[in-house]
């Protein structure tokens, strides 16, 4: 028992007391609150979190949803998406492989731990479907694709791309 006592103090003269353990308490959680709180402001300055602004009128809204996607599905679209030099391009084709065109093509943009580059491109009819004309930067986008028909919602679809540094 006495060889843990000697463990425990500073020196003969001054024993471990109560002090030195409040002390030692202090800064044990006083570097755990901070580490945590350095963290949290980095998460959050990043990546807000966020995918909708309020998610119980978008709950409202998710059996319309739900039969855009059924009657998507029914159309038998396919949807080839690629960031070739940086540019996005776009072949969409009916269930039979034939090209469609006549149909206004947006994508939002975005990096997946960041807001900060969130944005809208408008995709140009191109010579072999659609096509942006200003280049992505490098690394990783998540791409929500939307083809609207006149005023219709027609296709929608959400994918990650990845941009090669040596392609821009």
């Amino acid at each position: 028992m006495r060889r843990v006592a000697t463990l425990f103090r500073i020196d003969d003269e001054n024993p471990l007391n109560g002090w030195h353990v409040l002390t030692m308490v202090v800064l044990f959680f006083g570097v755990i609150i901070t580490v945590n709180m350095v963290m949290a402001v980095f998460a959050t300055g990043t990546f807000p979190g966020l995918v909708v602004k309020n998610s119980y009128v978008a709950s409202q809204n998710y059996n319309a949803l739900l039969a855009e996607s059924r009657a998507q599905a029914e159309r038998g679209w396919t949807a080839d998406l690629a960031a070739d030099d940086g540019i996005l391009t776009l072949r969409l084709a009916d269930s039979g492989g034939a090209l469609i065109s006549g149909v206004q093509v947006e994508a939002r943009v975005g990096r997946p731990a960041s807001a900060a580059e969130d944005r809208m491109v408008v995709l140009h009819p191109a010579a072999d479907g659609y096509a942006a004309r200003e280049p992505l930067a490098s690394g990783r986008w998540i791409v929500e694709l939307t083809v609207h028909s006149d005023e219709a919602l027609v296709y929608r679809d959400t994918r990650p791309i990845h941009v090669l540094a040596s392609e821009q």
